[in-house]
């Protein structure tokens, strides 16, 4: 079961700084900008808060790149992956930041960041499939309210379109945090393609 739960101490500490910095930079943006809240939309919402997840992204990405190679660090790597990296071991978070800053520089530190800033985009997504769906359903029942578990179902819909269209950047994320030497030095689209093939 230790093996299951790899990893699980780090990810809680990068969690709390990611959400700290998130709802910390969100709520500052909102308040400086615009006193009243009756003017606040929907619109404005969605746009602070993409704000706020690049924000988030820019700070806590390290927190995560040493996260996902914690994680990785005792399974069996394919023996190409072996030979072409030099893997350490790190103790936490600390150990890896200082580790990996030391051996990769801060190209290693922010690895996957290109991807991380293009997936702040999931929530907007999430956001727009969610209103498009709740329209739709409004509009064929304008005599009665929608339901909660409508409103859990078109929650949960959109949710699993937005990380279905957003999945292979995940992916791509993940190999460049984690990967051989030679897939740290793709950029984005050659790495879509690359997997694709």
């Amino acid at each position: 079961s230790e093996s299951l739960y790899r990893g699980l101490g780090p990810v809680l500490t990068s969690l709390c700084c990611s959400n700290f910095v998130y709802f910390y930079t969100f709520h500052g943006l909102r308040s400086v900008y615009k006193r009243d809240a009756k003017s606040h939309s929907a619109l404005t919402d969605l746009a602070l808060a993409s704000i706020a997840g690049a924000v988030n992204v820019l700070l806590t990405t390290p927190l995560w790149v040493v996260n996902t190679r914690l994680r990785l660090q005792n399974i069996k790597l394919k023996l190409e992956d072996r030979k072409s990296s030099d893997y350490s071991h790190y103790k936490g978070i600390i150990d890896g930041l200082c580790q990996i800053k030391k051996v990769e520089g801060w190209k290693g530190i922010y690895g996957g960041l290109v991807p991380s800033l293009i997936l702040v985009s999931n929530p907007a997504l999430q956001f727009m499939i969610y209103e498009s769906l709740k329209r739709r359903m409004s509009k064929g029942s304008e005599s009665k309210a929608i339901s909660s578990t409508s409103y859990f179902i078109i929650g949960a819909i959109s949710k699993c379109i937005s990380t279905i269209l957003t999945y292979p950047i995940q992916l791509v994320q993940s190999k460049l945090r984690y990967g051989t030497d030679e897939l740290k030095q793709m950029n984005v689209i050659y790495m879509l393609l690359y997997i694709a093939k």
